[in-house]
């Protein structure tokens, strides 16, 4: 069976130019690094500029392609003279492509006349589609067919693309129970690598849970009061018999010191100075009793600033 091309020849050389450009459109899918193809549409075709295209393409894939050569020699002397004869067509002066015989010159320019402007842009549209890709089948044609978009549509799409990729990541860490890193979405909002290895209250630092302990009264002794070199340090309240309704964060002078509260893994508590705090000794007060007000328990720790040591 012969090929688009070999039909489009034969329908461009009997007159038939519709009938050869769509042969032309089913060629340039078929055989779109043939050279003949792109050579033979620019005979079809009436439009200078674009015949200068498609024999650019032509030399593009075969440099040493002699029709093509003549073409743009032809088209490029026309330029210069800006001469323009009536029934001259760039098929009469490539004589190794012309699909017209003499005979036909006439006939042949009436039968292009109304429509190679608007099939010109059809062929555009293809030759974009195929030049770059010589195999439409096996490399990604589905995406060639998809709307061009501007670009305020495409930065649209990619904020819902990213939008909806940020709901699946939630959705995964809610089924499987893993922590996604949000510090950047969060602020300065504390976080947990793991959750406190036992109920209580701790100092946690570089990954590491620190024992408070629980004073009844101001302590009397050093134990369970770790020290911190952080100057915002983190506090994990957990499962702890604390109040934190009644909680106040106090320094050793007695100046209380504002604090914010997060919710951690496992529902931890997680506590942190809202700002910078001086060394020295700080206490959690906390009351069994909002009501009276009475300081019952304290959970101690001490800020050391290692770099002014």
């Amino acid at each position: 069976m012969p090929s688009s091309l070999q039909q489009g020849i034969q329908a461009a050389k009997a007159g038939r130019m519709q009938e050869a450009l769509d042969f032309m459109k089913d060629a340039i899918i078929e055989e779109p690094q043939n050279a003949d193809v792109w050579v033979w549409i620019a005979a079809i075709i009436d439009d200078l500029d674009k015949q200068e295209i498609f024999l650019k393409k032509a030399l593009e894939i075969d440099p040493e392609n002699i029709p093509a050569q003549r073409g743009l020699s032809y088209l490029y002397k026309r330029k210069r003279d800006e001469v323009s004869v009536q029934g001259d067509h760039l098929s009469d002066h490539t004589s190794p492509i012309s699909p017209f015989p003499g005979s036909q010159k006439q006939s042949s320019s009436a039968a292009r006349s109304g429509w190679s402007k608007l099939e010109i842009n059809e062929l555009d549209e293809v030759a974009e589609k195929n030049l770059d890709n010589t195999n439409e089948k096996t490399s990604g044609g589905f995406f060639h067919n998809l709307p061009k978009l501007n670009a305020l549509e495409s930065i649209l799409l990619a904020v819902v693309v990213l939008v909806f990729c940020f709901i699946g990541l939630l959705a995964a860490s809610a089924l499987f129970g893993f922590d996604l890193p949000l510090n950047f979405l969060l602020s300065d909002n504390p976080s947990l690598s793991a959750e406190p290895p036992y109920p209580g209250v701790f100092l946690y630092e570089n990954g590491i849970y620190f024992d408070i302990h629980q004073h009844d009264g101001v302590p009397k002794r050093e134990e369970g009061i770790p020290t911190s070199s952080n100057e915002r340090p983190i506090i994990v309240f957990w499962q702890s018999t604390a109040n934190l309704d009644t909680l106040q964060l106090v320094y050793e002078t007695g100046e209380v010191i504002p604090f914010s509260t997060h919710q951690g893994k496992s529902n931890a508590d997680l506590i942190q100075p809202q700002s910078p705090i001086r060394p020295g000794l700080y206490c959690f007060q906390g009351s069994s009793d909002p009501q009276s007000g009475d300081i019952f328990y304290y959970w101690c720790f001490r800020f050391a600033d290692t770099l002014s040591q």
